[in-house]
């Protein structure tokens, strides 16, 4: 197969919908990219849409229609040539040398288009028309049961698009249009694979190819398929005649197998794999992909009382305690995520996530990403792209979505890092409140038909959190499902919201902190730095498009709870904030990890911003770390030290163990202020496990900083816990920061 980049400069102009040609603007392009940012470049808009309330000047684009344009030379064949369009953004019209060549209203997904019968001899013009969504969206029919949604936004649900789009709570309204992702030329081989998909006999270590070919059925004759593949010394190969069939099954022995592993498991082996086709001997085509030897199994009740139930993951057998983050928009933009791909993904690896959840309010990301997980043993839970809010449930929706799916699951099901596909993210939680969610047929059946037709091996969630119909009947007796999102009060991290928590998976939880004073100024004019109080600007980026300052007003009631006063300067104010970010994400994290066996993961709220903003992530939209990302990273490091809740005047201390080796080593427990050693002992730490190894009195430790320091098969460590009640003092507090570097 050849492709032809069709990326770089296009034309570009557009003007009101249907308003005559009213305010008509012509510009240049770049593709891939967005109106919205070619707007700001030409300086239709401003040059910053980040700084200060300037994202809102695009709102008065959102009525607009755009017309791109380009050119290219006729390729020397036109037969199987194919235009692909990776991205577009949303309802689009194609048009080659004025000729109509098709339509689509996807965002979320490719389209494709052959046109070897529009080519003519020279210069070919592409034309892609895009109509305004806002308008599409005022047009369409919603039912009554639409409206309950959390937003009031039916109208956010009408059209197949990233959700945030529209404005969220941790992103800016920016109704975008344009072509985000590549678009290119395929000149496809005479026989090539419409389906290609790699599934794993792990018990016998075979590969199983499931294919189906795009060709013609005269061209079946004389066809071998030959697969092949590598991970270090494991190989395994097979060449098969297909005689005659167009879809069928390969099986390719390992000579020895290995696992794919999460991070700290195992080694996360992916195999290297090249599937080709011969016609009569001749190589005609091959495709490169990746494979790995695994299992995934996610055992579930559907309610728990904190103790009888259970929600894990195990992979090739093997209880995996999750520790990870959601992921957000990288951008609000998103032909701008590609190049935030590298610095935030190695993120991911430092902070020692193993795993990360792709929200259902964003996009589906592209292969880079779950390349890198692949490799790194970063396992992926996947929601569709359906988040807080009620979709249409009628055929032509469900036909979409259904397409979508499809297109998305055949897309990304080899790469072994994705280990659930789940229907959307609280919807159920949503819906419960007024109606049974079981009634749901987007996620009870057009998805899961989804996913049980085109993927093997995988589970599906119909929805995070899941209410099954058990679930819904029971939730008035105390009785909730074991996976759960903890957002509570906001009030003091250690109340009896976070503290009694039923949940044995928390897929969601976070806590505010503030960015730098740096960071700030660089998306907040001179004159908004500070103060925060009824300021627009800090309440557009804390997000919200409404003039609400609540999110505002969170922050400082966090800061008030943990050190009872508020601090008036900006620099002081900014660190008591990431400080209260900072132990509270600390203690979501390590509250599960010593719950084991009852608690299994935790997947926090969340390591980056997509836009700068005041907000839970721990490193902001210019990659500025908060003080949380070295306390997480400490909390979630393979091996750590933590202390339990204290009960009874008793503090339990564990060793928390995420590794498939037992490990021993000898602990001691310092008074933070005094330095003194109030406890000491060796310790042997179970594999896989989280093991109490001391208790310590209440009486010796109340109102202290502790600090553990370890050595542990060759290797030594620090962590801290403060024992200390608010209010507590922020000077002290900073005394020991230095102290310990912490």
């Amino acid at each position: 197969m050849k492709t032809i980049s069709l990326n770089g400069q296009w034309s570009l102009r557009g003007q009101r919908q249907e308003r005559g040609g009213e305010g008509a603007v012509s510009l240049r392009a770049e593709v891939p990219g967005c109106v919205q940012l070619d707007l700001s470049r030409e300086g239709y808009l401003p040059a910053d849409l980040y700084m200060g309330e300037n994202i809102k000047e695009t709102e008065k684009y959102e009525d607009y229609e755009w017309w791109y344009e380009t050119s290219f030379a006729c390729p020397e064949v036109r037969e199987r040539v194919y235009i692909v369009f990776e991205g577009v953004d949303c309802i689009a019209e194609y048009y080659l040398n004025g000729e109509r060549i098709g339509e689509s209203d996807n965002m979320l997904v490719s389209h494709e288009f052959e046109i070897g019968k529009y080519l003519v001899e020279g210069e070919n013009t592409l034309t892609v028309h895009i109509l305004s969504t806002v308008i599409a969206a005022s047009r369409a029919k919603y039912d009554v049961k639409q409206t309950m949604s959390w937003s009031n936004g039916a109208v956010e649900t009408a059209l197949r698009r990233a959700p945030h789009t529209y404005g969220w709570d941790i992103m800016p309204r920016a109704v975008t249009a344009g072509l985000w992702r590549d678009v290119k030329l395929e000149i496809r081989d005479r026989i090539s694979f419409s389906q290609l998909f790699l599934y794993g006999d792990v018990k016998n270590g075979i590969c199983k190819m499931l294919y189906e070919l795009d060709c013609d059925y005269f061209d079946l004759d004389g066809v071998e398929i030959e697969l092949v593949g590598e991970c270090g010394e494991s190989r395994f190969e097979c060449r098969s005649e297909i005689k005659g069939r167009k879809a069928g099954r390969l099986d390719a022995w390992a000579n020895y197998p290995v696992l794919w592993m999460p991070y700290g498991y195992g080694e996360a082996n992916v195999y290297d794999v090249k599937a080709r086709i011969y016609k009569d001997g001749e190589l005609i085509h091959e495709e490169e992909t990746s494979f790995g030897f695994r299992t995934v199994v996610l055992e579930r009740t559907d309610v728990t009382d904190g103790v009888n139930g259970q929600f894990r993951f195990l992979i090739n057998g093997v209880e995996i305690m999750c520790r990870g983050s959601n992921w957000v928009p990288l951008d609000a933009f998103h032909s701008r995520d590609r190049e935030r791909y590298g610095e935030a993904l190695a993120l991911v690896k430092d902070i020692g996530c193993n795993i990360l959840r792709c929200w259902g309010g964003n996009v589906y990301e592209d292969h880079e990403f779950f390349d890198f997980c692949d490799r790194n043993g970063i396992m992926v839970w996947q929601d569709f792209s359906m988040a807080c809010r009620l979709w249409p449930e009628n055929e032509d929706f469900k036909k979409k979505l259904y397409a979508e799916a499809e297109k998305i699951i055949r897309k990304l099901r080899n790469h072994p890092s994705i280990i659930l596909w789940s229907g959307d993210n609280e919807v159920d939680e949503m819906t419960v409140s007024f109606a049974d969610p079981d009634g749901n047929t987007l996620t009870r059946e057009v998805l899961k038909k989804a996913v049980d037709l085109n993927d093997i091996g995988r589970p599906y969630l119909p929805s995070s959190p899941y209410f099954s119909g058990e679930a819904y009947r029971l939730r008035g007796e105390g009785l909730l499902p074991p996976e759960r999102h903890l957002w509570g009060p906001r009030d003091y991290y250690k109340s009896d919201y976070y503290k009694n928590n039923t949940a044995h998976f928390v897929s969601e939880t976070g806590y505010h902190g503030c960015p730098s004073l740096e960071s700030i100024k660089r998306f907040i004019t001179p004159e908004r730095v500070w103060h925060y109080k009824d300021n627009p600007e800090w309440i557009l980026h804390s997000s919200d498009q409404n003039g609400n300052d609540a999110r505002v007003m969170l922050m400082e009631n966090q800061v008030r709870v943990l050190f009872g006063e508020v601090p008036s300067d900006p620099e002081e104010y900014i660190l008591a904030s990431q400080v209260s970010q900072a132990e509270a994400k600390k203690y979501f994290i390590e509250r599960i990890r010593v719950g084991r066996p009852i608690k299994t993961g935790i997947i926090w709220w969340n390591l980056l911003d997509g836009w700068p903003q005041m907000s839970d992530a721990v490193v902001d939209y210019y990659f500025t770390k908060k003080l949380a990302y070295g306390y997480i990273k400490r909390s979630q490091a393979l091996f750590t030290i933590a202390a339990d809740e204290e009960r009874e005047g008793i503090l339990p201390i564990y060793a928390c163990n995420d590794t498939l080796s037992e490990k021993s080593g000898h602990l001691t427990v310092r008074d933070g202020e005094s330095d003194g050693i109030i406890f000491e002992c060796d310790f042997t730490a179970l594999m896989n496990a989280s093991t109490k190894i001391a208790e310590l009195s209440l009486s010796v430790v109340d109102g202290k900083m502790l600090i553990f320091e370890w050595s542990c098969d060759g290797e030594r460590g620090y962590n801290h816990y403060l024992c200390a009640k608010p209010p507590i003092s922020l000077e002290n507090y900073k005394k020991l920061m230095k102290k310990y570097n912490l």
